[in-house]
């Protein structure tokens, strides 16, 4: 029996605050900033005098047009996670969805370690919304967790 099933599913498992920093990183890897320029640097090849092509220029990218590593390493923060603490980020993720209530988090834990196919970033990060969602579903359980009798 885990500590949450002892304490009446009020703790969880997974560092809440762990949750918050995945929530930060995974924002910031599925949000992209909007170029300041809409036109890539492009080169101009004369194959002959009535033949050109035009080509973008991938020697002259700019720092922000650079692939930055945020979205690995948010999946390694979740998929360095056990089993049971990935399971809860699902869970959380799926309460915030509304697929399950915040009393239907042992539920919601089980069914995700039935679902579980592969790394937990896979699947979550196919959703856009995972961030928002998995934010929403912590912020509607530790709600109710607070207003649990002790």
């Amino acid at each position: 029996m885990s500590v949450r099933e002892r304490a009446g599913a009020r703790e969880l498992n997974v560092d809440v605050d762990l949750v918050r920093m995945i929530v930060v990183k995974a924002r910031a890897a599925i949000f992209t900033m909007p170029d300041a320029e809409d036109d890539a640097p492009e080169r101009e090849l004369e194959l002959d005098a009535a033949t050109t092509i035009e080509e973008p220029d991938h020697t002259h990218l700019s720092d922000e047009q650079q692939p930055d590593a945020t979205r690995e390493e948010a999946a390694a923060m979740i998929d360095s996670l056990n089993i049971d603490e990935q399971a809860e980020i699902i869970a959380l993720t799926l309460i915030g969805r509304g697929d399950y209530e915040p009393d239907d988090l042992e539920t919601a834990v089980s069914d995700a370690k039935t679902r579980a196919n592969g790394p937990a970033s896979h699947w979550l990060f196919e959703n856009d919304l995972f961030p928002s969602l998995l934010a929403d579903g912590l912020d509607r359980y530790e709600g109710w967790a607070a207003d649990q009798p002790d």
